[in-house]
């Protein structure tokens, strides 16, 4: 299938009217799959959002947003077209955020932490769809070789659509041991924030502030009007 960039369905269209857009030529339901996971990994770019919780609408207006925002947008709109999804929440170390965060927020970021993304049931079998990560950072990171490809053994580390699944470079950083919960909503990363020390959390804004600056000014290196450095 074609790769499909550059998706404009508008800026305030509703979900539903933005899934219809994305798929409007094609019609194999993996093939609408897979437009939409482009869709969502390349459109909606990476970023330390403050807003963890926002909505799938939310989501798609601002354009930008981390690992849960991306995953909650990509539950929704494979549902949408008939798959069964769930939301996975894995413990991994703060690695996993190394060269994304400022160094003030990594130093004190909760480590572990809890990373969400979504899996699809395929063939019956769940499988790992993980959106995280747009083109263009995963290439800047390739690049500069940094988060991931400061291990040498990484750097594979694959973004393209296949129907087995994409397992994202976050997943290096696992903690062995911890389980891995499943739902359909946020509530496990709303039970784990409330666990973080009071001063953690107030801190949390300034941090994502930073770290969104951090990713621009470091890896992206390019004006970007969701972005302000004042």
């Amino acid at each position: 299938m074609k790769r499909i960039t550059n998706i404009s369905p508008g800026h305030n269209a509703r979900l539903n009217d933005v899934i219809d857009y994305i798929t409007r030529d094609v019609s194999d339901r993996v093939e609408k799959l897979e437009a939409l996971f482009t869709y969502v990994r390349d459109e909606i770019r990476f970023d330390i959002h403050p807003r963890q919780f926002m909505s799938p609408e939310e989501v798609l207006q601002e354009k930008r947003g981390a690992c849960m925002n991306k995953a909650v947008l990509l539950f929704t709109m494979a549902s949408a077209i008939g798959f069964k999804a769930r939301l996975a929440f894995m413990w991994v170390s703060k690695e996993a955020l190394v060269d994304l965060l400022h160094p003030i927020a990594y130093r004190f970021w909760a480590d572990p932490f809890l990373h969400t993304y979504p899996e699809i049931e395929i063939d019956g079998m769940w499988k790992v769809f993980e959106p995280t990560f747009d083109r263009e950072l995963h290439e800047a990171c390739l690049r500069e070789k940094k988060n991931f490809a400061r291990f040498p053994e990484r750097r594979n580390t694959s973004i393209e659509f296949s129907i087995n699944g994409i397992i994202g470079a976050q997943h290096y950083a696992r903690v062995k041991g911890m389980e891995i919960m499943h739902a359909h909503d946020l509530t496990p990363l709303q039970d784990m924030m409330k666990t973080l020390p009071l001063i953690k959390r107030k801190l949390q804004p300034f941090a994502y502030k930073l770290s969104s600056q951090w990713i621009h000014n470091t890896l992206r290196r390019k004006r970007d009007p969701y972005i302000s450095n004042s």
